[in-house]
């Protein structure tokens, strides 16, 4: 999974993300796509919140999660998050399942930024539930 930039017939541009077939993943481009030209959002705001949802899809992949599962497992996802740097987190990782920071080391991102990516993916499950690509349990789980 990994963001991209989209630029419209318009001159729009917002940001999305694609699976590894580099396909239009569905759930995440209908919610950016809603964050830019419906709520007026800038296209920064996509690009973080395309990384960041790109983030969650890819841990999701990797541990064998639909994205549905995977909301209901946001504290794993945090865990994830703060301790699987680049080496283990990004888009091109050698070894996807091993977790390279533990106790007692610098924490791969910071509270911060684990808080920003949580932001953007529960908007993305919000989204979802009220466009109907989801069951509205998942909102109790967030």
């Amino acid at each position: 999974m990994r963001a991209f930039p989209v630029v419209l017939p318009s001159g729009a541009r917002y940001w999305t993300v694609l699976d590894e077939e580099l396909a239009v993943v569905p759930v995440a481009d209908g919610f950016l796509r809603q964050v830019r030209f419906g709520r007026g959002g800038a296209e920064s705001t996509t690009k973080s919140y395309a990384h960041s949802i790109a983030l969650f899809l890819r841990w999701c992949a990797r541990t064998g999660r639909s994205w549905q599962a995977g909301a209901g497992q946001l504290g794993l996802f945090m865990t994830w998050l703060a301790h699987a740097g680049p080496a283990a987190s990004g888009p091109g990782a050698l070894s996807p399942g091993v977790v390279l920071a533990g106790p007692g080391t610098a924490p791969a991102r910071g509270s911060r930024r684990v808080n920003g990516v949580l932001t953007a993916v529960r908007g993305m499950v919000v989204h979802a539930v009220a466009a109907g690509q989801a069951s509205g349990d998942l909102v109790a789980l967030l």
